[in-house]
Order: C-alpha cells, then sequence, then structure tokens
C-alpha cells in the first residue's frame, strides 16, 4: 500500500530517526516505522532517501510504500515501511495548509497524564480507540531549557508549556534542527513564541519501562 503523508517530524531515535506526518487523503496521524525491531523499529537515513540520493525534509508531501498497518498498545498510528522502494517527493506544504487538512489536537491532558511520562498501566487503562501517540498543538507560556548536566559539549534541551489550561514541565525536545541550534546557547531559560509543537509518545525507556513524552518537532506559526 502507499501512504502519502505532509513530513511532520524527523526527530532523533536509537541511531535513527522517528518519522511522522499527516495523512493528505484523510487527514490522519501515521507513523512510519522500519522492521529493525534491533533500532526500536527507526528509519534510517539511507531508508528514507529519495531516488536522487537527497533527504526528505519538514513539510515535504511524501509518498511511502508500506508493507502493513502494524499498530501496537501505545502507538495505534504505525505504518511499517517497505525499504525496497526510494520514498518519492510529490510536493510542499505550508503550516496553513496542515491546519485546513488537520487542526490542531486536544485531548484534555496530553498522553493521558500532566506528568512528562506515562505508565503502560496509565495506557492500558485508555480504551484502546482512544490511544494515540501523536499530536500537533500550538503551546502556550513556552519557556526552553538549556542544560548542561553532564556533557558539556551536548546541553539538555527541554521544553515547558501550557496546553489545555495544564502545566508540562522539562519535556524533552528531538527535533535535530532546533536542538543544534540551542545547544549552541549558554545554558539558561529562553522564551519562545508563536510556534507549534509536534509531541509523540516515546517507546518504553529501558531504565523503567516508562514512556517519555517528546517534543519531536517545533514548526513556525
Amino acid at each position: 500500500m502507499v501512504k502519502e503523508i505532509i513530513l511532520m517530524a524527523k526527530s532523533w531515535k536509537g541511531g535513527g530517526y522517528c518519522v511522522a506526518g499527516i495523512d493528505t487523503t484523510t487527514g490522519d496521524w501515521i507513523r512510519i516505522i522500519s522492521d529493525d525491531a534491533v533500532r526500536q523499529h527507526a528509519v534510517t537515513e539511507e531508508d528514507m532517501k529519495y531516488e536522487d540520493e537527497t533527504s526528505p525534509q519538514i513539510l515535504d508531501r511524501v509518498s511511502i510504500e508500506c508493507i502493513a498497518h502494524t499498530p501496537n498498545d501505545y502507538q495505534p498510528e504505525n505504518y511499517t515501511m517497505d525499504n525496497s522502494f526510494y520514498w518519492v517527493k510529490t510536493g510542499q506544504a505550508d503550516i496553513g495548509e496542515i491546519i485546513d487538512l488537520h487542526p490542531t489536537d486536544f485531548h484534555g491532558m496530553l498522553f493521558y497524564n500532566n506528568d512528562n511520562k506515562v505508565t503502560p498501566g496509565e495506557i492500558q487503562a485508555i480504551n484502546s480507540c482512544n490511544r494515540y501517540s501523536l499530536a500537533l498543538i500550538r503551546p502556550l507560556n513556552t519557556k526552553i531549557n538549556v542544560r548542561r548536566w553532564e556533557n558539556p559539549e551536548r546541553p539538555k534541551i527541554t521544553a515547558c508549556f501550557t496546553y489545555g489550561g495544564r502545566s508540562y514541565q522539562y519535556i524533552t525536545v528531538k527535533d535535530p534542527t532546533f536542538v543544534v541550534q540551542y545547544q549552541a546557547m549558554a545554558d539558561g531559560v529562553y522564551s519562545l513564541n508563536n510556534v507549534y509543537f509536534v509531541v509523540s509518545l516515546a517507546d518504553p525507556y529501558s531504565g523503567d519501562g516508562k514512556h517519555w513524552k517528546l517534543v519531536a518537532a517545533v514548526l513556525e506559526a
């Protein structure tokens, strides 16, 4: 099956990328995964190349050959790609087109609670038809935190913001372009206005089995 998406997230994950977008036909979220369980099904740079050897960029319209819809308990949007085919760029979108196709998501609490992570038990308590692992949100009162806790060369970049009237603290940012920009800045707290976040629920963390909430992409409004 072929899925055409507007690419909304291409964030770091386990030696590859977490790739997600909006289905141009249905307006639904689609997460593209590989069949490589060792990499937690991350998509590599080689997996996603166009035939001309260039890589897809955020807001590209991309046609992807998929093997099957492969949801799991916490990521119902998963489709496994067929890596024997090149990805095909079919156009380019802007944020206005995206909002027309898929208005911002509102689920009350972000990923079922007000914390920066969620337990498998909390997910299991949600009816399967109401589970989700991707959302497009318009954060308010957004602050970006830059902290060099352990490695002075690689500061931790997190976001604090308000969503649905609730405050969310220290959500890790995984947008490569955004992270590189802020890693060059001094430790501190920086205000951020007029953006959209693509937020994602990660695979269970090996240390505690919990699913961390992530900012997978930062998009200018």
